[in-house]
């Protein structure tokens, strides 16, 4: 029976967005059906023939109502009976003690109060404020400020219970939203990760195998076996790294995906992130594949912490990728890094090609970089310059502009491609 009884109260209360405990509501109601029965015993009114009986099923209806239905009574109708059981009671006075029938009337203005809000609790301590200077005025009530310092408590407790749900609403509105905006910002560095692992990685293959089919262009129709056969190991030898950067590709979005599903990942499949060091062999990386790029690097880059590092170096990578992408049939690109004790500066710049002005824009390649450069505290500037198209990223309190790069840098890697 009471575990019945709770669940209809906890479903009526989770229907109308009520966070208290279920005990909280029928305590209120089983302390007022206690003030009647001591009112009544009292009074000597318990002989089943005594018309105050009516008004132990005046205060229980409201409860009843509540508790085994899905129905809400507004606070004029909840508090009905009890106002009516109370004015029945206060009409035969119970002489030389300390009567409980205001006590109903304390404990409805608390759950109203908690219920329903501080307007609606006034409304029904002034309810019951009047009955009371009725009761004083007509049969005579004793102890009528004690009465009215026990309404006003009842009204005092009702408002804490209404501050603390309230405090509790605004609590777990602050969680959902911190969830929201955690879970937002998570789904955004998955996408910036699986964006970078493929468009490295198809920038690459794409590389490969446009060298191919030129390799296969230049040798349709000769009959030459020497170039044939060369020609024949060149697209090979493209299309085993195209093969290679693809199945590279696949494992690092498993791992990626697998980390991020369980937290941290297997401890077999954990790897070492790549930092700014690593710009070098990204840079071999994508002229093996076929793109002209001409590296140089000043400074220790090794030196830099761990999340500067990745940051930069996805930078790069995606800065590469859509030169590749974008770059025209010959593309070319310059990368140039430097690491010093006023900051870092780096920049990735390709000549446009002619009669197609590129615009990155609306793409997401733009937003990642923005999103990792604003992680590092760094500003990344991108748009068409004297050089073409240039990434321009600045972390910390160095000059600014190509007059940063004219020092001497620390070393040069430049190759062409398969054409």
């Amino acid at each position: 029976m009471l575990r019945w009884l709770r669940a209809g109260i906890e479903a009526n209360l989770d229907r109308h967005q009520v966070l208290y405990p279920w005990w909280v509501p029928l305590t209120s109601h089983l302390g007022q059906v206690a003030c009647v029965l001591v009112s009544l015993a009292l009074r000597d009114a318990l002989w089943p023939l005594d018309p105050l009986l009516v008004c132990l099923p005046l205060v229980m209806a409201s409860a009843l109502i509540q508790f085994t239905t899905t129905r809400w009574l507004p606070w004029y109708v909840d508090i009905l009976g009890t106002v009516v059981a109370a004015g029945l009671l206060l009409a035969r006075p119970a002489d030389g003690v300390v009567d409980l029938a205001p006590a109903m009337l304390a404990l409805a203005t608390a759950e109203i109060t908690a219920r329903d809000g501080i307007g609606e609790g006034l409304a029904v301590a002034g309810i019951g404020q009047l009955v009371l200077i009725g009761a004083a005025l007509g049969p005579g009530l004793d102890g009528a400020p004690l009465y009215t310092f026990v309404l006003l408590l009842g009204f005092v407790i009702g408002a804490m219970l209404l501050w603390q749900m309230r405090a509790l609403i605004a609590e777990r509105k602050a969680r959902e939203q911190a969830w929201d905006q955690a879970t937002t910002a998570e789904r955004e560095r998955i996408a910036r990760e699986i964006h970078d692992l493929v468009a490295h990685s198809l920038s690459i293959s794409l590389l490969q195998v446009t060298g191919a089919r030129r390799a296969l262009r230049d040798v349709t129709g000769t009959s030459d076996p020497a170039e044939t056969a060369e020609a024949v190991a060149e697209v090979d030898a493209a299309l085993a790294d195209a093969e290679q950067v693809g199945r590279r590709a696949m494992a690092d979005i498993r791992r990626t995906v697998s980390a991020m599903a369980d937290g941290t990942g297997r401890a077999g499949d954990r790897h070492a992130l790549p930092g700014a060091g690593d710009i070098a062999a990204l840079v071999r990386e994508m002229s093996g594949a076929g793109l002209e790029v001409e590296y140089d690097e000043q400074g220790d880059p090794a030196s830099l912490p761990a999340a500067t590092g990745l940051g930069l170096y996805r930078i790069a990578q995606e800065s590469l990728a859509n030169v590749a992408r974008h770059g025209g049939s010959e593309p070319r690109a310059r990368v140039r890094l430097r690491v010093n004790g006023a900051g870092v500066h780096l920049r990735i710049s390709n000549p446009l090609p002619s009669g197609r002005p590129r615009d990155d824009g609306l793409g997401s390649g733009l937003a990642g970089m923005q999103a990792r450069a604003h992680q590092l505290g760094a500003t990344l500037e991108a748009g068409p310059t004297s050089e073409g198209w240039t990434v321009d990223v600045l972390l910390g309190t160095g000059p600014r502009g190509a007059g940063a790069m004219d020092l001497p840098c620390g070393r040069t890697l430049r190759k062409p491609g398969l054409a």
